[in-house]
C-alpha cells in the first residue's frame, strides 16, 4: 500500500528545507539569522510553513549541544562515520519526537523518507536505528 502524502506537501517541503538547514549549520555553523532569511527568500509561503520552520530550527540551535552529544557518543561507541546529512536528519527526528507534536512512528517514518530523498540507499536503516535507540534509551 503506498502512503498518499500530497496531502501534506507544505509539511514535507517545510521538513526537507530544515534537513538543508541544518545540514547548513553542521557543514558552516551558520547563523540562525542567516539560515531563515535564506530559506524565507528562496520559499513561497504557499510550498513551506514559516513559523513551523523557525520554530523548529531555533529548537534545533538551542538543543545543538546536546545533538551534537548524541551523535558524536554514537560515533565513538560504534566506531562509525556519521554522514553530515544522516546527522542533520536524527537531530531533526530528535527534536519533532521531544515537541510530542506527532507521533513517534509518524516522525520515524518522516525521517526514512528524508533519508530516502537526500541520503544514500542505506541510510534509513542507520537513521531508523539511530532513532530508535535513542527513544529506548530516553523512555
Amino acid at each position: 500500500m503506498s502512503k498518499n502524502l500530497s496531502k501534506y506537501k507544505k509539511e514535507l517541503k517545510t521538513r526537507e528545507c530544515l534537513v538543508q538547514a541544518i545540514y547548513q549549520f553542521i557543514f558552516q555553523s551558520t547563523p540562525m539569522h542567516f539560515l531563515i532569511e535564506q530559506f524565507l527568500n528562496e520559499n513561497s509561503s504557499k510550498n513551506i510553513n514559516y513559523e513551523y520552520f523557525k520554530e523548529r530550527l531555533e529548537h534545533i540551535y538551542a538543543q545543538s549541544n546536546s545533538l551534537k552529544k548524541i551523535t558524536r557518543n554514537a560515533k565513538n561507541l560504534e566506531e562509525e562515520s556519521i554522514e553530515m546529512i544522516d546527522e542533520a536528519i536524527i537531530w531533526l527526528g530528535i527534536v519533532e519526537i521531544k515537541a510530542d507534536n506527532l507521533p513517534q512512528a509518524v516522525v520515524i517514518d518522516e525521517c526514512i523518507r528524508l533519508a530516502k530523498k537526500f541520503s544514500n540507499p542505506n541510510s534509513f536503516k542507520f537513521i531508523n536505528a539511530k532513532l530508535d535507540g535513542w527513544l529506548k534509551e530516553n523512555s
